[in-house]
């Protein structure tokens, strides 16, 4: 999982525990992802593991392609006011990155 977070969605390694690892921190665009490298939770395989906020959402939907990262779908206008992509980890699971479209006080109205 460690791979797929550095690999297709450029992430970079903070630290690492473990042989193999066990454990890794994962930094990018000043957010970080505190990540178990087990290989089973005894989870459900199907919907969002993880939601990043982002800052220009084209350039990253452009990025991931250049990697190979495989994708669900493209950038889809959510009614909460963001835009979002879901890149697909391996196991399934759906890691959303989403930009905001509207500003706070906007969504408050």
């Amino acid at each position: 999982m460690r791979d797929f977070f550095v690999d297709r969605l450029g992430f970079e390694i903070g630290a690492e525990v473990g042989n193999g690892p066990s454990f890794v921190t994962l930094d990018r665009d000043g957010q970080t992802i505190m990540l178990a490298c087990r290989r089973s939770f005894g989870l459900r395989k199907r919907g969002w593991a993880a939601y990043f906020w982002v800052d220009d959402i084209e350039s990253l939907l452009a990025e991931f392609r250049s990697r190979g990262a495989k994708l669900k779908g493209q950038i889809v206008d959510k009614a909460y006011g963001c835009r979002e992509i879901i890149a697909v980890a391996p196991d399934g699971r759906e890691i959303v990155f989403g930009e905001r479209t509207e500003t706070p006080t906007e969504q408050n109205r």
